[in-house]
């Protein structure tokens, strides 16, 4: 594991010194490198240039293999290896806030709707049972008075819409 270590500003800027010191040497050596690259040109030797491919697939899948052996993990840990521990602070800080708030309303909002549904299937439901019960109450109120203008149309003044004739009448 890393530790650590806070650095004096006068060790930090001899360090960048240094550094860009060393930079600006691997820039001028990579161009004179690339200057002599220039220079060559490819031959017809099919041998060369097989043996050159080879050396060149095979170093692309060294890198390619280092990289996807590198766990998410590892990843993660060498990004926290870059980031300043003050930056690192108030990162987490910012985070921890985010997400005790996003833990707060979530909360909040299943306590709501629980409230809601629960009022809704106490009050609600019993209410649209006697909705639809009162509904065809009145319904079955309509059919009898719609009876009841029928046998006053058939046989206006009679209690009954036909009557049972006399037995000795006939």
């Amino acid at each position: 594991m890393v530790k650590v270590t806070p650095i004096q500003e006068d060790e930090a800027a001899a360090f960048f010194e240094e550094s860009a010191a060393a930079a600006a040497a691997n820039t001028a050596t990579e161009e004179k490198v690339v200057d002599n690259e220039a220079d060559y040109t490819d031959t017809d030797d099919n041998s060369e240039s097989d043996n050159n491919n080879d050396e060149e697939e095979y170093d692309e899948d060294d890198d390619e293999e280092d990289i996807s052996n590198e766990t998410i993990s590892e990843r993660i840990i060498a990004l926290k290896q870059a980031i300043p521990p003050s930056y690192r602070h108030n990162l987490e800080s910012v985070s921890t806030s985010v997400s005790s708030v996003v833990k707060t309303s979530a909360t909040f909002a299943g306590n709501a709707f629980w409230v809601v549904i629960t009022s809704s299937l106490l009050l609600g439901v019993p209410l649209a049972l006697s909705i639809i019960s009162e509904q065809q109450l009145i319904e079955m109120e309509r059919e009898m008075k719609l009876t009841q203008s029928t046998n006053e149309v058939l046989a206006p003044g009679a209690e009954s819409g036909f009557q049972q004739p006399p037995s000795g009448a006939l």
